[in-house]
């Protein structure tokens, strides 16, 4: 579960930072990325949760 919050934080900031270039699809970009960065948090402090 940790490699897939770490893959989700890693795209969620990669959409937010190319959401900068595309002036067209800014608004979606940024919200997407912004939800898979939390939601990669989400599962990386779960993980760590259950390993403690």
């Amino acid at each position: 579960m940790m490699s897939l919050g770490v893959f989700c934080v890693v795209a969620g900031v990669s959409m937010a930072v190319g959401a900068r270039w595309s002036v067209r699809y800014r608004a979606i970009l940024e919200t997407f990325g912004g939800s898979l960065f939390l939601a990669g948090l989400g599962l990386a402090a779960a993980d760590l949760a259950l390993v403690s």
